[in-house]
């Protein structure tokens, strides 16, 4: 089968994870949330495809078809990070970012970006705001950007005991929230 869904982000995979990428796992938990869905179903309906910077990832919005494949291609970036790079005015809508991004793109009809306040940091603190306990030392390493520590932070927020603090972040992080819904969605409608 096939994915339905391609989901790229702007950061690397880092070696060694082996094939993890803990963002792309704590989505995913997200939307099992969301559909109440089995964690190893999704992974084969939704792919990761991390890019390894935002140049890259505004690059292959010009391969959409390409990397949508049968699917659909949903990206989730830094809205800080695109608007600099699509050199647009700061404080550019984000409906004018996806018109951007679309028009960019080979196959526009198929391209669903989602964006992070203002950044993957916004992510980790409201992380920490949503549950201060949860791995405080970890988070404030994740802010300072030590990838493993962020890695631990996603890796901990997955946890089934933690469903309500998922919730809380998403209502903090609509982009995150929309990905979320969105990816929902299209694997119920399948």
């Amino acid at each position: 089968m096939s994915p339905v869904a391609t989901v790229l982000y702007e950061d690397s995979m880092r070696p060694g994870a082996g094939g993890s990428y803990p963002l792309h796992d704590l989505v995913m938990r997200m939307v099992e949330d969301e559909i109440n869905g089995q964690t190893w179903e999704l992974a084969r309906a939704v792919a990761k495809n991390p890019r390894n910077g935002i140049g890259n990832l505004i690059r292959d919005v010009q391969r959409t078809a390409l990397l949508a494949g049968d699917g659909t291609l949903f990206l989730l970036a830094d809205v800080d990070r695109i608007a600099e790079h699509l050199k647009v005015a700061k404080g550019t809508s984000e409906a004018a970012l996806v018109v951007e991004l679309r028009q960019r793109s080979d196959a526009p009809d198929r391209l669903c970006p989602f964006f992070l306040r203002p950044n993957l940091e916004g992510v980790l603190r409201a992380i920490q705001s949503c549950e201060p306990n949860l791995s405080p030392d970890n988070v404030a390493a994740a802010l300072r950007k030590a990838l493993n520590e962020r890695d631990i932070v996603f890796n901990a927020l997955k946890k089934a005991t933690h469903r309500e603090v998922r919730g809380c972040v998403r209502r903090a992080q609509p982009g995150l929230d929309g990905l979320v819904l969105s990816l929902a969605g299209l694997i119920s409608s399948r």
